[in-house]
């Protein structure tokens, strides 16, 4: 059976009114502003859940991933829709999904720039925003 581990991967903006509870009751610094919302840094975040406790909106959402280090995200192209959310401007704070396209047969997908992965923040944004949960996180 395989570990898993929860993580409080986002924090809803709707519900969020910028006490900063959650950054005050985070030892790890792990939670961080981006453009006026709180986003959480994994390479930082011990999963502690302090912050999910402190909250009193209930604007931290928790799931559950598989144990281990993020390493990358994988595009499952069966749920892909190309609906090119992930392209737009401000889904990824390092534009790190591109769309692909064969010239021969006009064939298009999504594919996460692996090469780049050092400048991604590792806040999970994409995986929780992805509407047809199509980016997986590549874990080992």
């Amino acid at each position: 059976m395989e570990n898993e581990k929860l993580f409080p991967i986002s924090i809803n903006p709707n519900l969020c009114v910028l006490c900063q509870r959650c950054s005050y009751s985070c030892s790890s610094k792990a939670i961080f502003f981006k453009e006026s919302r709180r986003y959480v840094d994994y390479d930082k975040c011990q999963g502690c859940l302090k912050c999910v406790e402190v909250c009193e909106h209930g604007a931290i959402e928790v799931i559950s991933i598989k144990e281990g280090k993020l390493i990358g995200f994988n595009i499952d192209q069966e749920r892909c829709k190309l609906c090119e959310i992930c392209l737009e401007k401000n889904f990824c704070f390092q534009n790190l999904f591109l769309l692909k396209k064969t010239k021969k047969s006009g064939h298009k997908w999504i594919e996460f720039q692996e090469g780049n992965f050092q400048n991604c923040f590792k806040c999970l944004k994409c995986f929780k925003s992805c509407p047809f949960n199509a980016i997986v996180p590549k874990i080992i």
